[in-house]
């Protein structure tokens, strides 16, 4: 039995395109398998609709939300404001997950506030408002601008669960002023907002307090009723060097309305800043948003300087780094000049060109040489038949049935090699293995020649 070289399997002329398809396939798959394990780090498309937890009806919170409402229109999101009795009501509508985000006044936090929520910026100082009834005398202790000589009667100190009510407990208590209610014959009420408004003009209450900007309607209603008058509080700056969250501030004599000289004098006050909080899981383009519709607001500050707000000052909890890197930087480039629905998808998708700078292109430039291998490996293959034939023949002596067994696995070779489909750029190796199948047939039939019977020893 021949036990020579055996005859590979003829390869077919589809080899060459199939071995293509195995690797381009596998490129495809494995780039796959990349952008969906980055597509987990994507965010979420910012949301369509946004709600935003602001204070009582026609109060400085309001007025604020609307026109943060209207710089989000401008981006295609609804901006839903949700009225409230004040701060301490939007701290539990944010740790609820009733709303995305709120305006507060500082010093009114929770103590698990920082667990779930984040700040954003300040936006402006809010003065305490004490207006009250009373008939004003030079004579009268009044004019001190002491809190405890304020009111004699009933007094309404904000609604339930607002930031005002919190504010005059605390400074009723630093004040000594909750000692002595029942001595000067103080009724405390909790009542705020329009309907404490709606009270003191009717002379049902004799004093009211209210923590709002200077052109809150409500405010400016007020400080243009003959008979209602704003104390002027003497003890401010003293406050506020020990309630850190409060602000000494005057509300200069005109500064409201210029025409109605209101108020008619400076005004002494203490003031705390109202500032923007987020819940941790609110979607970085809704604080991006709310950043810049503080930066673009055109409400006048009317306490404090000009330049103070907005600030990433006079908070109770920390600030957010999405809304420190958006304050101090701003939008990016992408923000700048696309507009925000296709700068928020490529900003979201901008994760994607790992995958295709570590993953795809690599993969793309190995492939070429997986080609390369596959085809050479065919080649390798063929060659190592040739190699044992050019062995039997360099040791000599071979048998002439195994000659013949050799010429025609050339000859097989040969066909297998023309019958295979090879890219152009590997013509070269092609051909010269043809080269070397035809000259080994020619040392095969050599040898043949050589083996064969002298017809004059046969005589």
């Amino acid at each position: 039995m021949d036990n020579g070289p055996k005859t590979p399997k003829p390869p077919k002329a589809a080899k060459a395109t199939a071995s293509a398809i195995i690797v381009w396939g596998l490129v495809a798959v494995i780039g796959l398998l990349a952008f969906v394990v980055a597509w987990q780090f994507v965010e979420p498309a910012p949301p369509k609709h946004v709600r935003l937890a602001t204070g009582t009806p026609g109060g400085a919170y309001e007025l604020t939300g609307e026109l943060y409402a209207q710089w989000f229109a401008e981006k295609g999101i609804e901006l839903e404001t949700v009225s409230t009795a004040g701060s301490l009501e939007n701290w539990d509508l944010l740790l609820s997950g009733a709303v995305d985000a709120a305006l507060v006044q500082a010093g009114t936090a929770p103590a698990t506030a920082e667990r779930e929520l984040e700040a954003i910026v300040s936006v402006a100082f809010e003065p305490l408002f004490l207006f009250h009834r009373r008939e004003l005398d030079m004579e009268e202790p009044i004019r001190t601008g002491r809190l405890e000589h304020l009111a004699e009667g009933r007094f309404a100190i904000g609604a339930e669960g607002s930031g005002t009510q919190h504010l005059m407990r605390v400074l009723l208590t630093e004040t000594g002023f909750e000692e002595q209610l029942d001595e000067i014959g103080t009724t405390l009420l909790s009542l705020g907002g329009a309907q404490a408004v709606e009270a003191l003009l009717a002379g049902s209450i004799d004093a009211a307090a209210f923590v709002m900007a200077p052109q809150a309607p409500l405010v400016q209603r007020l400080l243009a009723t003959e008979g209602v008058h704003v104390l002027d509080l003497a003890q401010a700056p003293g406050l506020a060097q020990r309630l850190p969250y409060l602000s000494a501030v005057t509300l200069y004599a005109g500064v409201v309305d210029p025409r109605r000289n209101l108020p008619p004098e400076d005004v002494r006050m203490v003031a705390t800043a109202t500032y923007l909080v987020v819940r941790k899981d609110t979607h970085r383009s809704v604080v991006q948003l709310l950043i810049e519709a503080a930066q673009r607001s055109s409400v006048p500050h009317l306490v404090g300087t000009a330049t103070e707000f907005p600030s990433l000052a006079y908070t109770d909890i920390p600030i957010a780094d999405d809304a420190r890197y958006f304050f101090e930087r701003g939008p990016n480039i992408l923000h700048r000049h696309l507009p925000f629905w296709l700068a928020s998808l490529v900003d979201r998708l901008a994760i994607l060109i790992i995958p295709l700078l570590t993953v795809i292109i690599p993969l793309f430039r190995l492939a070429p040489a997986a080609l390369q291998w596959s085809v050479r490996r065919r080649i390798f293959r063929w060659y190592r038949q040739i190699r044992l034939i050019d062995e039997e023949l360099a040791g000599g002596n071979v048998p002439r049935s195994r000659l013949q067994s050799d010429l025609a696995l050339l000859e097989r070779l040969d066909q297998d090699v023309s019958a295979t489909e090879v890219p152009l750029s590997y013509m070269e190796e092609f051909y010269n293995l043809r080269l070397h199948i035809a000259y080994m047939q020619q040392r095969v039939r050599d040898a043949l020649a050589l083996d064969r019977p002298d017809p004059g020893k046969e005589r």
